[in-house]
Order: C-alpha cells, then structure tokens, then sequence
C-alpha cells in the first residue's frame, strides 16, 4: 500500500533570510551555480589592470567596483529604512589612476558588503516580505543586490580578458 503523500513543507521566514544572507555572501566571496563571484573575479587584479579601458567612454574595473559599492550602501540604507535618494554623481565615480586608488576603491567594496551582510542579519522578519521602496520588497532588495554582483564579476572577467590582449601602458597616463 502507497503511503500518503506528506504536505510541500513550507520554509519559514527565518529559513528564506538564512538563506538570502547565505546567497548574497557566497555570491560576492565565491559565486554561485552561474560563475565566479566578485571576490574571485578581482583576485590579483593589478592596478594597472584595474584602471583599463578597452575604449575611452567604457568604465574600467575600479569604476565597477565603486559603482558595485554604491549599490550595496543603497539596498543597506534601504533594507534598515534609512532615507536614500539616487545620486548620479556617486553611482559613476571616479577612482584616481593610482595603485592606491585601487587600493581604496577595493577597501570600499568589502566595507559595503560588510555593512550590507550586518544589515541582512539584523533585518526584522517582517520587512522581509514588506514593500520598502517604491513598489520593492526588502527580499528583492536582498536577492537582487547579489544578481548585480553577479552581472558585475562577469563585466570584470570579460574586462581581464581584453586586457590579457592589450597594449601596455603606464599608471596615469
């Protein structure tokens, strides 16, 4: 005789946050099932390399990852129902031609994340599911965050690759 089948088991609310801050976390150091994350995209990254741009208007890897910075302190700000309004200016900054700006720019990133994560574990169950801003939810905030990570880490590999092929040139100028 067949047994009777069990009911779908519901994740709660506490499981599906685990598992986001989990997400948004691996994405950034390790990637997930669709590639590399951002962590292993900019391993050993030079500075030369990261202020290289295949053609004058593209933004170059330190431009990426301060504009990948901005984001995280948006959906933080956000997440925590802090006030934030768009800001062309610092979306697209510039990060100055050295290797210390790509020091920096670098030290930038992993300090946003960490705000984001801090954000992510202390967010109240209910704000999970709550629309935040505009018509987003704070869990599409949570889980989109880690796409444009994703997105960002493949623009970075596709921008390393170019510039395996590229012809030298010296920092600031």
């Amino acid at each position: 005789m067949a047994k009777p089948k069990s009911k779908p088991r519901v994740a709660k609310k506490d499981e599906i946050l685990a598992w986001i801050i989990r997400r948004c976390d691996e994405t950034y150091r390790r990637g997930n099932w669709s590639g590399p994350g951002v962590g292993k995209a900019l391993k050993g990254v030079t500075p030369e390399e990261a202020h290289w741009q295949p053609q004058q208007d593209q933004h170059h890897i330190a431009e990426l990852v301060l504009h990948m910075a901005y984001w995280k302190d948006a959906a933080t700000a956000i997440l925590a129902g802090q006030p934030w309004k768009y800001d062309d200016a610092q979306n697209w900054r510039t990060v100055p031609d050295t290797a210390e700006g790509w020091v920096q720019a670098r030290a930038e990133l992993d300090r946003a994340h960490g705000r984001l994560m801090r954000t992510l574990r202390g967010l109240p169950r209910a704000r999970l599911m709550k629309t935040i801003h505009r018509s987003v939810r704070g869990i599409d905030f949570a889980v989109d965050i880690a796409t444009h990570d994703t997105y960002h880490s493949a623009q970075i590999f596709v921008l390393r690759r170019l510039y395996s092929g590229r012809a030298p040139r010296t920092l600031g100028a």
